[in-house]
């Protein structure tokens, strides 16, 4: 009996050792008929379960007391956030320096109201953004204040002497730097600015009168060898209280500035969750640079990157997840400038990126700052399976998180310290305005989490108590589940995201056809024939672009065959829609044909452009700096075009990213096989908005002086 017993426990422990030798499967499924994701629901569970906004909003709170937006304070942040990272089982974690440039820093900025009841008004000790970055070492007192309201009118200046004295506004200081300093001779500037003009639908000045806006000093304001002038940010209540005692009579002055420049870079950190394949890459990025505090722009992004690392390494630990398919880089680096010079020397790795995620402002607490969680899509020239990843990860997310007490607790994504805030996320079209931009002009399909709006978005309301911790464990989640679909997406699992691009592709199309159908029915008599045009290429964009999503999932490894036959399924689907089009304008008894094609037509339709390889991150606006003379005419109506079309976007109700840098958004879609007219209509399917023709003309032909782009044909 005994033996019998002892053989039966040796065989459940070869068993149990066996079980446990074996790699953990795939965390990709079928789409679930529980979540609608294509992961696992043991997957999903263990993802939520695993990961902390807590842990987050501490991190948020350490990297929070750094003054990130100069070089000794990033350095502290760079250095802290690598042997987290380690620590978190992050490898090959190393800080890649920046190419060299100036750099500043201050070891004393005080402003002070003269008088016989003398009063510190602030300090770059209490609050570092005070005093901006660049401002010049200057020592005075009793120097006279002088208001010059906004500083963007000639009446604002006029009949005031301004020559060695500082100068209040209560407009963004750069123009009245140009104008005070540079023309009228005032040795610095005190301004009450906090709103910059992209959030103006989402806040007034005054709205949060103790707020401190966010500037710098733009360097060449005064000849080479003289100190720069200050710039000293304060609150609009403060700036209210300086005008008050300025109609009661003379304020001065004392101001006290030690500051210094240098030769210096920053560094961007790096690391590495290893892939069993090699040569391919998912890169997740954030960007750590900022002021301080800067605690949801982008303490947050920063510190969820940190915890997805912590939450893959555990998990792969305990045997929950395989080592991925990819490896996952991840990047924390200063925004923009840092993503530049990352592909300045990583563009050409023999790698395959094949999508990018980045953690931009993800943690503000829905309620109190009056934002939503938003995840915008990629270009629609960049048509990727990671569009279909983030929609069935954000429904998914609404329906489990929409109310405060779930059914299924399993599935609410919330914190210990968090509020309990339903959810209400959203997709967004394609908008700029952080890091996935430059991915996506690098050909790289990346999509972007963040929450927008913020009230405290680039000023010194920007502070943990402002961050959510359950918001940071949302977007974890978000992030990691997306990023678990590219990255661990192989041969089956890859067959099943192809599924899924396919059933979200329905719905993405249908609002296409929407669209146009509905632009078709409020176009009068006259613009019918443009009108159907345009829409017609919404809808053919439309399928283009989930033809090519669903392409996307080849190179993962999904078989080719049912994969090309899901993609010439569509061709009958656009047909139809294209029929429905006919029909809705036949109905209006007009004749649909298209006018004889004008000359500025028929050269749009000749110019093919493509952007030369290395510029790919170029911009409209350092050629328009650079144009001669010659060229104003046509940069003026290049930038009349694209004010026209942000008025009728913003007065639309699109977000204002929607048109950040929109001439570079526009000039991406060259590829070489697109002809101007042909990028024209594909921004009408992009944007919803009729870019003339001459103004893209004028546009291409600029970048094509500016070494950005040359011609196909």
């Amino acid at each position: 009996m005994r033996t019998r017993l002892l053989l039966v426990a040796s065989v459940v422990a070869l068993a149990s050792l066996r079980a446990a030798a074996q790699p953990p499967t795939s965390p990709l499924g079928r789409v679930s008929p529980t979540t609608g994701l294509v992961l696992r629901d043991e997957v999903v569970h263990a993802l939520i379960q695993e990961s902390s906004g807590d842990r987050i909003h501490d991190n948020v709170q350490r990297l929070a007391l750094l003054a990130r937006d100069t070089q000794g304070g990033y350095t502290d942040a760079a250095v802290w956030l690598k042997a987290a990272a380690e620590a978190a089982g992050l490898q090959d974690v190393r800080l890649e320096p920046m190419k060299s440039g100036p750099q500043w820093r201050a070891t004393r900025g005080e402003l002070w109201v003269a008088g016989p009841h003398r009063y510190r008004l602030t300090s770059y000790a209490d609050l570092p953004m005070a005093l901006a970055p660049g401002s010049g070492s200057f020592e005075g007192t009793g120097l006279e204040l002088v208001d010059v309201d906004t500083g963007t009118r000639d009446s604002d200046y006029a009949g005031k002497d301004l020559k060695g004295k500082v100068v209040l506004t209560r407009s963004h200081p750069r123009a009245v730097l140009q104008r005070a300093v540079r023309q009228y001779g005032a040795v610095g500037v005190v301004s009450s600015y906090s709103t910059p003009p992209w959030n103006a639908p989402h806040r007034m000045d005054g709205d949060f009168p103790d707020q401190v806006g966010w500037a710098h000093v733009p360097p060449g304001l005064r000849p080479a060898g003289e100190p720069a002038p200050f710039l000293f940010m304060v609150s609009d209540r403060q700036g209210r209280e300086l005008r008050a005692q300025l109609h009661a009579g003379p304020v001065k002055v004392d101001v006290s500035v030690a500051s210094e420049a240098f030769e210096g870079h920053y560094s961007i950190v790096s690391g590495v969750i290893p892939g069993t394949r090699a040569g391919e890459e998912v890169v997740l990025a954030g960007h750590l640079d900022h002021y301080k505090p800067g605690a949801d722009d982008n303490a947050s992004g920063a510190a969820t990157l940190l915890e997805m690392v912590r939450t893959y390494t555990t998990l792969i630990r305990r045997g929950v997840l395989p080592p991925p398919v990819r490896t996952l880089r991840v990047l924390w680096l200063p925004e923009f400038e840092g993503t530049r010079d990352w592909f300045s020397h990583h563009a050409d790795d023999p790698v395959r990126r094949v999508a990018h995620f980045n953690f931009d402002m993800l943690g503000a607490s829905l309620s109190r700052t009056h934002s939503r969680f938003m995840v915008t899509y990629t270009p629609d020239w960049n048509a990727s399976f990671v569009n279909a990843v983030a929609e069935s990860t954000v429904a998914f997310m609404n329906r489990f998180n929409g109310v405060a007490y779930p059914q299924r607790k399993d599935f609410r994504i919330g914190s210990v310290t968090g509020s309990r805030d339903p959810l209400d996320a959203h997709l967004e079209r394609y908008s700029r305005g952080s890091d996935h931009q430059l991915f996506n002009d690098h050909g790289i399909p990346g999509v972007a989490f963040s929450t927008w709006p913020d009230d405290g978005y680039h000023t010194s309301g920007d502070r943990p108590e402002n961050v959510d911790p359950t918001q940071l464990h949302r977007a974890a989640f978000a992030g990691l589940a997306s990023v678990t679909v590219a990255a661990w997406a192989d041969g089956t699992g890859a067959l099943e995201l192809a599924r899924l691009v396919a059933v979200h592709g329905v719905r993405r199309v249908a609002e296409d056809e929407f669209s146009a159908r509905r632009g078709l029915a409020a176009a009068t008599t006259e613009q019918l024939p443009e009108t159907y045009r345009l829409a017609r290429a919404v809808v053919r964009a439309g399928y283009r672009r989930e033809r090519e999503a669903l392409r996307s999932c080849i190179p993962l490894g999904a078989p080719a065959s049912p994969v090309q036959a899901m993609a010439r399924a569509l061709d009958a689907a656009e047909a139809q829609a294209l029929k429905r089009l006919e029909v809705d304008g036949k109905s209006r008894g007009v004749s649909l044909k298209e006018p004889a094609p004008t000359e500025t037509e028929r050269r749009a339709r000749a110019l093919i452009p493509r952007g030369v390889k290395g510029q790919e991150l170029a911009s409209f606006d350092e050629v328009a700096s650079r144009a001669g003379p010659e060229h104003q005419p046509r940069v003026a109506a290049v930038q009349a075009a694209m004010a026209a079309a942000t008025t009728t976007l913003r007065e639309r109700g699109e977000s204002e990213l929607r048109f950040y840098q929109l001439p570079d958004a526009i000039a991406s879609y060259a590829d070489g096989k697109r002809s101007v007219a042909d990028i024209r209509d594909a921004a009408y399917a992009e944007y919803g908005h009729a870019f003339p023709v001459e103004a893209l003309l004028d546009l291409f032909g600029l970048l094509e002086q500016g070494a950005i782009m040359t011609r196909a044909r």
